[in-house]
């Protein structure tokens, strides 16, 4: 005979699962009651939310017709459903919303956990398909814009076959459209090489840690960008600091705050005005003992870079150029990023730095060297100087007649020479052979006695010093003597403004290599990763406008120190502005 328990007692076990969070199993050693029993009670209080009488159900008559009349409407419904389960399950599945599922199970004879195991299934064929259709959706969205509704992104989709409703369309945009909005980047369509990131496509804020796409969200990105100004403009002359209102195209300029916001206020000023930007950003080595964050997830570090480049850019004149400092850690990305922003066609070198002449012998291979990434705005208006001879350049102007020195360059080139002729040599000799230049350009230079003849009779062109006394540079910087170290900017900066906790500051030979190779005289300078100050103290030395951008107050404030006694040490005629003025960029 089974047991009978009075009500009292099923509330009591109920409530403990209920109430007090135990496990069925728990309660049903402790009561003593068999774990199916118990599972009854508990599915049957949270559908009645009671037990009534005494602990037997006592369905009334109104309860009885209800539950019959329930029944009756199932049974119609299925009045020509097959006995195949699967079919049985799928019925069940699709009135799961109208009918209770136990009672369908109950009626149709198939067991609840044979359906559950089915929907379970059936769930995830749904939900792939609804997958499907909202990347459909996204896709259409991002490429017409925000203005397309659900009406016209589904005739899009159903253009060859029916794929889904507008009801369906509409859901989809109406839980995703806001995220679109904020953050998404879309592969690009081109077969190009690019470079693909997590919200490459987004402007990220970083004070309230959101991404907003640069399509969609061009409205939102321009109310942040136009929520900042300058403020506290100070000018700073020998020892004097004065309060000024404004500043011109023509003073240089120190900037504290996020330099992101500072080039997008620049830009009404100086929008193709400067001819070299200079940066070395975070190496991303993921260190936390430098002046400097220096740790991000590679795809924020690339959207930090692009975000900043992408305004850089408009701020450089047509025969503008641009020096990325960096390392092995980050180089082979920031090279086709650069390749995205500037142009591929634009790239003009890699130069190699060997930045200390020591090493450690803490790896496998010790690094001594950065690169520095060298691009062009347009690199058909670009003319980088040339440079100085060195003395081993000078050493190859061997020979001299009455002219005065020369060195000689070949003609012949037996194995890749473009042109084919003969010709007689000053013994009447003839050689056929293969030369880089055209005949006639050979006839020319002997008729200028530009040509030098070796003991065996080979032509050689004359180059006098003269004519040649300087050089295109190379991209292999190793001589610290010429451009500097770590160890010589260390020991620069400590002799400027004493001891400061400054990590891994560039020295002033480099700079000087870099300006002086793309730059004149009264050329205007940007450097919006400041650092320690190198670029606007060699800047001032060489007589070039700067502007710089840092975000740290406390190395904002070393460069003011650094740029001060410079300017007080420097007894240059020709200098018409020996002052500078510093800015905060703050919120509106």
């Amino acid at each position: 005979m089974a047991k009978q328990y009075t009500k009292d007692f099923k509330i009591e076990a109920v409530s403990k699962i209920m109430k007090d969070n135990l496990k069925i199993k728990d309660v049903a050693a402790e009561f003593n009651i068999p774990i199916p029993t118990l599972y009854k009670w508990v599915a049957s209080y949270k559908q009645n939310g009671k037990f009534i009488g005494s602990g037997h159900t006592k369905d009334n008559k109104k309860k009885v017709l209800e539950q019959i009349k329930l029944e009756n409407e199932i049974l119609k419904k299925a009045l020509f459903l097959s006995h195949k389960k699967e079919d049985i399950f799928e019925f069940i599945y699709e009135n799961k919303d109208i009918f209770p599922v136990q009672t369908m199970c109950n009626l149709l004879d198939v067991s609840s956990s044979g359906y559950y195991k089915f929907a379970k299934r059936i769930t995830s064929k749904q939900q792939l398909k609804y997958n499907q259709i909202t990347t459909l959706v996204k896709d259409i969205y991002i490429e017409k814009g925000p203005n397309i509704g659900s009406p016209k992104i589904t005739e899009i989709i159903n253009k060859k076959e029916t794929i889904t409703s507008q009801a369906t369309v509409a859901r989809i945009l109406q839980e995703n459209k806001s995220d679109w909005h904020a953050s998404y980047s879309k592969f690009h369509d081109n077969k190009d090489v690019v470079l693909e990131f997590h919200n490459k496509d987004t402007l990220f804020d970083a004070d309230n840690n959101r991404y907003y796409h640069e399509n969609l969200a061009q409205s939102e990105i321009m109310l942040l960008l136009d929520a900042t100004t300058f403020t506290n403009l100070k000018q700073y002359t020998g020892n004097t600091i004065k309060n000024v209102d404004n500043y011109s195209s023509k003073d240089n300029l120190l900037i504290h705050g996020d330099n992101l916001f500072a080039l997008h206020k620049l830009k009404a000023k100086f929008n193709k005005k400067v001819k070299l930007i200079y940066i070395d950003p975070p190496y991303n080595t993921e260190r936390y003992d430098l002046s400097y964050e220096d740790c991000y997830s590679r795809s924020n570090y690339l959207l930090f870079l692009k975000n900043r480049l992408d305004v850089a850019r408009e701020l450089l004149r047509t025969d503008g150029s641009i020096f990325i400092h960096c390392d092995d850690n980050e180089q082979a990305y920031i090279k086709v990023l650069c390749d995205e922003i500037f142009g591929e066609e634009n790239f003009v070198n890699q130069i190699i730095w060997k930045r200390k002449s020591s090493q450690q012998n803490r790896s496998q291979i010790a690094t001594t060297k950065d690169y520095i990434l060298v691009y062009a705005k347009n690199k058909k208006h670009l003319k980088l100087n040339k440079v100085a001879l060195t003395s081993q350049q000078l050493d190859t102007y061997k020979y001299q007649d009455s002219k005065g020195k020369f060195r000689v360059d070949k003609l012949m080139n037996k194995k890749n020479g473009y042109y084919s002729y003969n010709i007689t040599t000053p013994s009447g000799k003839i050689i056929t052979n293969k030369w880089d230049y055209p005949y006639i350009t050979f006839k020319h230079l002997l008729e200028k006695e530009l040509v030098y003849w070796s003991k065996n009779e080979i032509p050689y062109k004359k180059v006098y010093l003269q004519d040649n006394s300087s050089s295109i540079m190379n991209d292999l910087w190793i001589s610290n003597e010429d451009y500097g170290s770590i160890n010589e900017a260390n020991a620069e900066l400590k002799h400027v403004i004493g001891h400061n906790d400054f990590t891994y500051p560039k020295p002033e030979k480099l700079l000087k290599q870099i300006i002086e190779l793309a730059t004149n005289e009264n050329d205007l300078i940007l450097d919006f990763f400041a650092g320690s100050g190198t670029t606007a103290s060699t800047a001032y030395r060489l007589n070039r406008n700067f502007i710089l951008v840092e975000k740290e107050i406390d190395t904002f404030n070393l460069i003011i120190e650094r740029l001060k006694k410079v300017i007080t040490s420097i007894v240059n005629s020709l200098k018409t502005d020996d002052s500078f003025i510093t800015c905060h960029i703050r919120k509106k």
